[in-house]
């Protein structure tokens, strides 16, 4: 899938709805999980060793300053739930995050208004902008929960902000 179709329109990436193996509950009759998610080297971040409401996490490596440390994520959109292994955070720091496999960081994808970054996250092995989810690097900030590619694209389409469309929407 590439960034433009035959129109010279942007392609929104959308992800697969899967069935949940239990309802999480009542309100939830679908969720929007994320099941793969890669580093720009085609590393996958979700992995079995962290789980979130019997889902496998995304699990991505975080430094601030001189410490290092882990981040774990729900797979769910929407969902804020995270924990952190090996380093302490605190409200309005921002991270650094990393593939915890090869340590390249992970890129941005357009500022956030509370004056971090959204950080890409891509939903196929390929590195593709159109097929993304993203995160806010600011620990509590209101975007820092996984939002899906249309998200991000919504959010900063106003403000001309997608990486490399500055100006132009």
């Amino acid at each position: 899938m590439g960034r433009f179709n035959a129109k010279g329109m942007w392609n929104i990436p959308h992800l697969k709805k899967k069935q949940k193996k239990k309802k999480v509950s009542d309100d939830d009759d679908d969720l929007l999980i994320v099941e793969e998610c890669y580093c720009p080297n085609g590393h996958n971040l979700v992995s079995q060793d962290v789980e979130f409401k019997e889902h496998p996490g995304i699990l991505i490596k975080i430094k601030k300053g001189k410490q290092e440390g882990s981040l774990a994520l729900s797979p769910i959109c929407g969902d804020k739930s995270k924990y952190t292994i090996g380093i302490e955070l605190s409200e309005g720091e921002i991270m650094n995050l990393l593939c915890p496999t090869c340590d390249v960081p992970l890129p941005v994808y357009a500022p956030c208004d509370c004056g971090g970054d959204m950080i890409t996250l891509f939903a196929d092995k390929m590195g593709n902008y159109c097929n993304c989810i993203g995160i806010c690097n600011r620990v509590g900030c209101s975007h820092a929960e996984i939002k899906k590619g249309s998200e991000l694209f919504n959010i900063y389409r106003r403000k001309g902000e997608i990486r490399g469309t500055q100006g132009y929407l």
